[in-house]
């Protein structure tokens, strides 16, 4: 089938079906993303359809919000093929992706039962562990150095160590690390 008698079967279609538009995707560049990751202005690559602004992103997974580089291309419908239910989603394999966030109450990285998170298998509790205990020396060496005219600054130190100490023991009994909240706000 030639150009012309492509456009000639789907100007027939579309006079038989205004709303037939709606009842397709069209491939998008994004042009603007919202802050919070959640919208997109898009250009159509189709000229017979208007640039949209504030089309609501889908990943298809509850939670999840992307940030993209303009350019980035993806595909655009409409819910029931109603022009006021737009949503943008299905993202070309080859878009620089900028940022991911994930909502939920616990993320779990590396297997189903991970209980850490990790990066490029390196465990952050490990490295948090040696701080804490790193912080607990200290503040000891602290506060035995604390003699004479520094004597008024031991309970200071004291109460540090301490407070540290606590905080080991309480985040270990409920998991409460500071490495187990995987970007936790």
């Amino acid at each position: 089938m030639n150009d012309r008698s492509i456009a000639a079967w789907e100007g027939m279609q579309n006079a038989q079906d205004p709303m037939g538009a709606y009842a397709r995707m069209y491939r998008v560049c994004v042009v603007a993303q919202s802050d919070d990751s959640d919208q997109v202005d898009v250009r159509l690559d189709d000229a017979s359809l208007l640039d949209m602004a504030r089309v609501p992103l889908r990943h298809g997974i509850p939670g999840l919000r992307v940030h993209v580089e303009n350019g980035s291309y993806l595909l655009v419908g409409w819910d029931n093929g109603r022009p006021d239910k737009a949503f943008a989603a299905l993202w070309d394999p080859d878009v620089h992706v900028t940022k991911v966030s994930f909502v939920a109450d616990e993320i779990h990285v590396g297997s189903r039962t991970a209980h850490e998170a990790y990066v490029e298998g390196t465990s952050y509790r490990a490295a948090e562990d040696a701080m804490l205990s790193g912080l607990q020396v200290a503040f000891a060496a602290l506060a035995a150095a604390c003699t004479g005219p520094l004597g008024p600054l031991q309970p200071g130190m004291q109460s540090a160590l301490l407070a540290i100490q606590q905080f080991v023991s309480s985040a270990g009994a409920t998991n409460g690390f500071l490495s187990t909240k995987v970007f936790g706000e």
